[in-house]
C-alpha cells in the first residue's frame, strides 16, 4: 500500500469527481465497496491509511483506533458521528481529527418527514392497494397541532415546511430554546410533556446523544388517542415496548425512518409504518452535498490540519 492513502468505505458517497479531487490533492484511494465492515475487517483495512471517509454503517471502536497506525483524520458522511465513531474520545487522544457533515442531508430528511406525516394523516396505506379500506374520510394535516422534538437543522426545516403548508399550531421542545426562530416561524416553546399531550402529530429529530428512550413509556401515554408519532431519528429514542402496546391497541399510530429493533411485524402498515432501512437521507442531491463536504473536509484535515466541520479541534 502506497503512503498517503485514504480509505473509503461503501460506494454510496464520494463519486468519481470527488475521487479526482482527492487524487489531485496528492492522495491515493483504497476503496472497499462494503457498507457493513466487521470490526476485524475495518481494523485490517485502516492499517497504513492516513485518512478515512466513513461512508458505510461500520463502527469505529477502540480496537479500530488502536489498529490505525498512521491515521490522521476521519471524515464522517453524516451529522451524528458519535453513533458510528463511539471511540471518538480515544481517536482524539491519539491525535486523529474528526469531521462530520452537519445539515448535508437535512433537506432530504425534512422532506421525508413531511411525506410520512401526509401518508399517515391521509391513511394512504389503508386506502391504497396494500390496505383494506376502499373509502374513508381522513383528518387533514392543516388543521392539526404539530409538535417538534429537537429543533436542530432538520427540525427547523420541518417547521418551515409545515408553516408553508398552512399549519397554524406549531409547538416545539428542544434542549436549548431558540427564541430567534419563534416569531418568524410562529413556533411556541413548551415542556416535553405539554407538547406530547397537546399535539396531534409529534415529530422527533434528536441525536443519539439525547439517549435511548428519550420519549419514555409514560411520555407516550400522554399522547392523545389517534395521534401520530413520526420518528425520523433513531428508533430507540422511543420506549419501543410501550409503543408497541399502544399501537396494538390503536391508541396511537407511528411511522419510522428505520426498522425498530423490536418486532413490529404483527402491526398493519397503516398503524405502524417503517422504512426497510434508513431512507430519509438518501436522495441524489443530499449524496452530492454530503460527498462535497466530506471530500473537502478530509483534504483540509490532512493538509491544513483543520476544517470548518472538524468536531475535535
Amino acid at each position: 500500500m502506497k503512503k498517503n492513502t485514504i480509505l473509503i468505505t461503501d460506494s454510496l458517497f464520494i463519486l468519481s469527481r470527488h475521487e479526482k479531487l482527492i487524487k489531485t490533492a496528492g492522495f491515493e484511494i483504497h476503496r472497499i465497496d462494503n457498507p457493513k465492515l466487521s470490526e476485524d475487517e475495518l481494523c485490517d483495512a485502516i492499517t497504513g491509511k492516513v485518512g478515512y471517509i466513513l461512508g458505510g454503517v461500520e463502527t469505529v471502536t477502540k480496537k479500530v483506533v488502536e489498529s490505525a497506525d498512521q491515521l490522521k483524520a476521519i471524515a464522517f458522511t453524516g451529522a451524528g458521528y458519535t453513533e458510528f465513531i463511539p471511540a471518538n474520545k480515544e481517536a482524539t487522544k491519539k491525535g486523529i481529527l474528526i469531521s462530520n457533515a452537519p445539515g448535508g442531508n437535512a433537506d432530504a430528511v425534512a422532506e421525508y418527514t413531511i411525506m410520512l406525516m401526509l401518508m399517515m394523516t391521509r391513511d394512504v396505506l389503508n386506502l391504497g392497494r396494500v390496505g383494506k379500506a376502499s373509502f374513508k374520510t381522513t383528518i387533514s394535516l392543516k388543521d392539526k397541532t404539530v409538535g417538534i422534538i429537537g429543533l436542530g437543522k432538520i427540525g427547523l426545516l420541518v417547521a418551515n415546511n409545515l408553516r408553508a403548508l398552512g399549519i397554524r399550531d406549531l409547538l416545539y421542545y428542544s434542549q436549548h430554546r431558540k427564541f430567534h426562530f419563534e416569531s418568524g416561524l410562529g413556533l411556541k416553546f413548551v415542556p416535553k410533556d405539554d407538547l406530547l399531550s397537546r399535539s396531534h402529530i409529534v415529530s422527533t429529530h434528536i441525536s443519539k446523544e439525547a439517549g435511548e428512550e428519550f420519549i419514555s413509556g409514560s411520555d407516550l401515554k400522554l399522547m392523545p388517542k389517534g395521534s401520530i408519532l413520526i420518528n425520523a431519528a433513531f428508533p430507540e429514542a422511543v420506549d419501543l415496548k410501550t409503543l408497541h402496546r399502544l399501537l396494538k391497541e390503536e391508541k396511537i399510530y407511528a411511522a419510522f425512518d428505520r426498522p425498530p429493533n423490536e418486532d413490529f411485524s404483527d402491526l398493519p402498515p397503516h398503524v405502524c409504518f417503517y422504512s426497510n432501512s434508513q431512507t430519509g437521507f438518501n436522495t441524489t442531491d443530499a449524496i452530492e452535498t454530503v460527498s462535497d463536504m466530506a471530500t473537502r473536509s478530509i483534504i483540509n484535515l490532512l493538509t491544513k490540519h483543520n476544517d470548518t466541520f472538524c468536531v475535535n479541534k
